[in-house]
This record gives C-alpha cells, sequence and structure tokens, in this order.
C-alpha cells in the first residue's frame, strides 16, 4: 500500500529518538565564467529527506529520498558543479523563461504588437525561441532568502527580468520557491508581476530516476497520467493537432512502462523522435489537482505530480550519451537515464488562441504551483 514503507520508517524514527530538526543552510557554489559568485542553499526535513537548490538558475541540483527500504538517496539526474551547470546541457534542474517550452516562429502578436523574441532553435529556416531563448531565466543568478514554516522549510528566489529581455516586453518581477515539507512533498510555487502586458509561462526542468545513484533504463519505470488528450506536434515541435489516446503509445490512463509502446507506428513518435510528449490534463481548471505519478518497482520510490497547469510535459532523455554527459555527479549520463515531469501551460501559446491565455497584464499577478509528492510501496 503506498506510504505504508514511508509511515513505517518515520514511526521507527520516532520510536527510536532519530527525528532530526528540520533546517536550511547555504554555502558557496562556486563562481561563473563572468566572476559572479553562485550559493547552494540545502534543505532538510525532519525524517532526513533533502534537497539541494542553487541560486544560478533557479535550479534544483539534488533531492534525496528514501527508498522502500528507508534508504535515503539522489533521484535527480545531472550534474554536481557549477562549471557543469555553466558549460554543459544548461536546462538540468532549471527554472524555464520567461517562456517555458516553444513559441514558434519566435514571435508573437499583443494587443496589435508584434514582438520577436531570441530564437536559439531552427527547423528548415524558420526561427523557433525554446525556454525563453539564448539568455533565458536558466542563464541568472537569482537572490535567495531562507524560509522556515511549522511542517517545512524552503528558499525565495527573486529576479527583475527587465522590458525587451529576450524580446518581452514589460519588467517582470518573479519570484520563485522551493519548500520541502516534512511528509517529503517538493512544493514549487511560481509568482510573477509585470508593468507591460506580456506574455509568462514559468516551469522547472528537473529530470529524475527514481533508482536513485545507480541510475537505469528510466523507460523501465511505471508511468500513469491523468489524460485523454495528447498533443501531436508539428515538425516544429510545436502543438498541432489534440488527440485522444485510446489504442496509442501515450495511453497511460493506468499504469505502464514508459516503453511500452514506444516501437508502435505513431506520427508524434516519429517527428519527436522518441517518447517526448504533451498530455492535456483532465478537467483543468487552475485548481492544485493530481497530474501523474511515476513509480520505480526496483526501489519502491513514487512521485505524484500535483500541479495548477493545465499540461504535462516529459521527456526521457534520448539526447543523452556517456561521450558527451561524462560529468553527471554520479558518472555518465547516459541515454533514458532521467525522465522530465514538466507541468507547465500549452506550448506556443501567445500564438494560438484555442489554449488557455498566457497573458500577464499590470495590475494582475501569475501564480502557479506544482507539487512533487514523494512515496514508497
Amino acid at each position: 500500500m503506498k506510504r505504508t514503507a514511508f509511515a513505517l520508517f518515520c514511526a521507527i524514527c520516532i520510536l527510536t529518538g532519530c527525528v532530526q530538526k528540520a533546517s536550511v543552510t547555504f554555502e558557496s557554489f562556486g563562481k561563473l565564467s563572468t566572476g559572479e559568485e553562485t550559493t547552494l542553499w540545502h534543505l532538510v526535513n525532519s525524517n532526513g529527506a533533502s534537497v539541494d537548490v542553487t541560486d544560478y538558475g533557479c535550479r534544483i541540483v539534488s533531492i534525496c529520498m528514501p527508498d522502500r527500504n528507508g534508504k535515503i538517496e539522489d533521484v535527480v539526474v545531472g550534474y554536481g558543479d557549477i562549471k557543469s551547470f555553466e558549460e554543459g546541457d544548461r536546462f538540468f534542474g532549471c527554472v524555464i523563461g520567461r517562456f517555458g517550452n516553444r513559441i514558434d516562429h519566435a514571435s508573437f502578436t499583443l494587443d496589435g504588437v508584434k514582438y520577436e523574441v531570441d530564437a536559439n532553435e531552427s527547423f528548415n529556416g524558420e526561427p523557433v525561441q525554446c525556454h525563453g531563448g539564448k539568455m533565458g531565466f536558466d542563464r541568472f543568478v537569482w537572490k535567495g532568502e531562507a524560509l522556515q514554516e511549522p511542517g517545512r522549510v524552503g528558499v525565495r528566489f527573486y529576479r527583475l527580468s527587465p522590458d525587451g529581455e529576450q524580446g518581452y516586453p514589460g519588467n517582470l518581477e518573479t519570484y520563485v520557491t522551493y519548500w520541502l515539507t516534512d511528509n517529503n512533498v517538493v512544493q514549487i510555487e511560481y509568482d510573477a508581476t509585470t508593468d507591460k502586458p506580456t506574455v509568462v509561462n514559468l516551469s522547472n526542468h528537473t529530470y529524475f530516476n527514481l533508482r536513485g545513484p545507480e541510475g537505469c533504463y528510466v523507460m523501465e519505470h511505471m508511468l500513469q497520467v491523468d489524460a485523454d488528450t495528447c498533443v501531436q506536434n508539428t515538425t516544429r515541435y510545436c502543438p498541432d493537432l489534440l488527440l485522444p489516446v485510446d489504442d496509442s503509445p501515450f495511453d497511460f490512463r493506468t499504469p505502464q512502462r514508459v516503453d511500452y509502446r514506444i516501437d508502435t507506428p505513431n506520427e508524434h513518435l516519429r517527428i519527436m523522435k522518441g517518447m517526448s510528449a504533451c498530455w492535456v490534463l483532465r478537467d483543468w481548471d487552475g485548481t492544485l489537482r493530481r497530474a501523474a505519478s511515476l513509480y520505480d518497482p526496483k526501489s519502491g520510490r513514487g512521485i505524484e505530480t500535483w500541479t495548477t497547469e493545465p499540461t504535462l510535459l516529459t521527456y526521457t532523455g534520448r539526447g543523452f550519451n556517456v561521450t558527451k554527459y561524462h560529468n553527471g555527479k554520479h558518472g555518465p549520463i547516459d541515454k533514458f537515464a532521467g525522465m522530465l515531469l514538466e507541468t507547465i501551460h500549452f506550448p506556443d501559446s501567445p500564438n494560438q488562441d484555442r489554449f488557455p491565455t498566457t497573458v500577464l497584464r499590470p495590475g494582475e499577478k501569475y501564480h502557479s504551483e506544482t507539487e512533487f509528492r514523494f512515496y514508497t510501496e
């Protein structure tokens, strides 16, 4: 039964007097090539689970959670030092913004004004912006402050994205808050305000492997998604068709191995060259609700993903290889070694009226929440 092992683990800790006090500490994480200092924040709950986050790119460096036997290990795939984060794959663990995922043609029109945003991808000569452009939110050092409340500890990061940055209008004041609760939930809260109409779509880009540092073929994990519809992309990786998941490789309404239909002939699999998908979450209304569950049968670790966002994106690391990603914190990162559980508004929303709006206006507040609820069974 879910959480039984965790509950037993907590009871043993209480009886043996080994419950520790939750804490927030920080230390230097080294300098960037620009000379900027970075900081690593260490969150520990009363059960000994922990989360490490850095102010560079407002990113998660590690999440250490117990397996079914109580062994606490890191379940995040990526780097462990500031040089690798700066020079390697830029999207490990970071916040993505000002607009997460893609904007087709690297442009959008808002209130009759066309905005050209920085294009960092090109498909047959057509420009596309991905994750905020060449200098997205992941490329900056944020200001951090420690937080502590009954039952949880955290760190809040702040950054002002100036008017015109990467082509976006408006001075955007942005806060990203990470919490670790005493019941092993990692909570992420995003808040933003603007002084001009703009578009905002924030998310986190952490890769999970619930097996822990030993890693594995993440396709062996069991995935369940609360969605009846999936997006088929264009060849520019932007939304095209919304299709029912019935009889498709994206039918995860019941738990399945991630690769259970990976060899099925399917246009979206062909375009994306693998299991990279965007699900339309069932009955979305902007409240916090469950989106998916990812479970590793060997370790007994699982994550329930809860969110206020309308879609869930996954990517299974098909681009990883041990030569290019030789400097992973637990050793070389191989193909299919980690999986995204990216909660977000629809990609290319500023250009597609059929999707919920991502427009933020002066006097309004952008707010989004995602929770990773860890469990064992």
